[in-house]
């Protein structure tokens, strides 16, 4: 996390949650394929995809 993330996620109008906007842009900045969370609705403004735990796990997996 560094301060660009932080202004990122501040200056972010479509990002509600502070934590999750650091979180997003987080993942943004490690170029992540997926955001994994149980709150998926949390993460509306996302264009990672995101997915549940259950759903990662079925999908890329055969769970």
């Amino acid at each position: 996390m560094d301060h660009e993330m932080v202004s990122k996620s501040l200056q972010d109008a479509r990002i509600h949650d502070f934590e999750d906007g650091l979180e997003y842009y987080a993942a943004v900045e490690a170029g992540c394929d997926f955001i994994i969370t149980e709150n998926q609705e949390d993460f509306y403004f996302s264009v990672i995809e995101v997915c549940n735990c259950k759903g990662f796990l079925t999908r890329y997996f055969s769970l």
